[in-house]
C-alpha cells in the first residue's frame, strides 16, 4: 500500500496543511529508500567488483596475494587454465577437480605460496610416466584414459602446472588408477570416495616425483610415497 498516494485524495480547507505530512513522509523515505539502494549496491559491488585485493575474494587461494604478487598471478593462471579445461566437468563424490584443486591445495594451509608457483614451472618430462610403465598400465586397464577419474586427475594436474591436457593424459594414463604399475595393486576404484582421494594423492605424489617436495606431507601429513597412499586410501588428508 502506498500511504503518499492515498493522502492525496484528501481535500482540506488548507492546502499547506494537507501537504505537510506528505512532505514529511518522503523526507523520512528518502533516507530509508537511499539506504536500501545503497547497501544494495554496496553487496553488488563487494561480490562482483570489489577493490584490486579483493576483486578475487571468492576465489580459492586470493588470500594469498593480490593480483599483482607472483602467486596472485599463479592462482589467476590456474583457474583461468580450469576454465576451459577438457574433464573440468567431471563430478566425484560432489567435487570437482576446480572445487577439490581449490579446497585442497589452494586453500591448503600446509601448501606455501613458494609450491603454489613453482606448480607452473614442472614440464610433461618431469611428470611422464615410464614408457615400460604405460604398457604395464594399459595392459592392464585398456580403458584406463576413458576412465573419468583419468579426466579428473589430469584437469587437476594440468591446470596447476599448464601442461597440454591431451599430452599428459597421453604421457600419463595410470593417472588415477588406485595402486602403481609394476605392482600388483593397480586397478581403477568402483567407489567414489577412493577415487576421489586418489586423484588428489596421484597430484601431489606426481608433483613430489617431478621434484616438488612437501605436497604429500602438506596434504597427507606425511612425504613418503607408500604412507601418504595409505593415509589417503583410509580418507585421511587435510582437506
Amino acid at each position: 500500500m502506498d500511504p503518499i498516494r492515498n493522502r492525496s485524495r484528501v481535500v482540506t480547507s488548507n492546502p499547506s496543511t494537507s501537504l505537510q505530512p506528505q512532505a514529511e513522509a518522503k523526507q523520512a523515505a528518502a533516507p530509508a529508500k537511499a539506504n536500501a539502494v545503497g547497501h544494495t549496491q554496496l553487496s553488488s559491488f563487494e561480490a562482483k567488483v570489489g577493490t584490486p585485493g579483493q576483486a578475487l575474494a571468492t576465489l580459492p587461494g586470493a588470500w594469498r596475494g593480490g593480483p599483482e604478487t607472483e602467486v596472485g598471478k599463479a592462482v589467476q593462471a590456474i583457474w583461468d587454465r580450469m576454465k576451459n579445461m577438457p574433464g573440468a566437468d567431471v563430478t566425484i563424490k560432489g567435487d570437482t577437480p576446480g572445487s577439490l584443486l581449490g579446497r585442497a591445495i589452494l586453500d591448503g594451509k600446509k601448501v606455501t605460496n613458494e609450491q603454489i608457483i613453482a606448480m607452473s614451472k614442472i614440464s610433461l618430462e618431469q611428470l611422464a610416466t615410464d614408457p615400460k610403465d604405460r604398457e604395464k598400465v594399459l595392459k592392464k586397464v585398456p580403458n584406463a584414459r576413458e576412465l573419468p577419474v583419468h579426466k579428473f586427475t589430469v584437469a587437476m594436474l594440468s591446470a596447476a602446472t599448464g601442461v597440454d591436457p591431451k599430452k599428459l593424459s597421453e604421457a600419463c594414463p595410470d593417472l588415477g588408477l588406485t595402486g602403481a604399475p609394476g605392482t600388483p595393486l593397480l586397478f581403477a576404484a568402483d567407489g567414489a570416495g577412493l577415487q576421489r582421494s586418489t586423484a588428489l594423492h596421484d597430484f601431489t605424489d606426481y608433483l613430489r616425483g617431478a621434484g616438488l617436495k612437501g605436497m604429500n606431507k602438506a596434504v597427507w601429513g606425511v612425504e613418503n610415497r607408500v604412507l601418504s597412499a595409505l593415509v589417503s586410501a583410509v580418507g585421511g588428508g587435510r582437506y
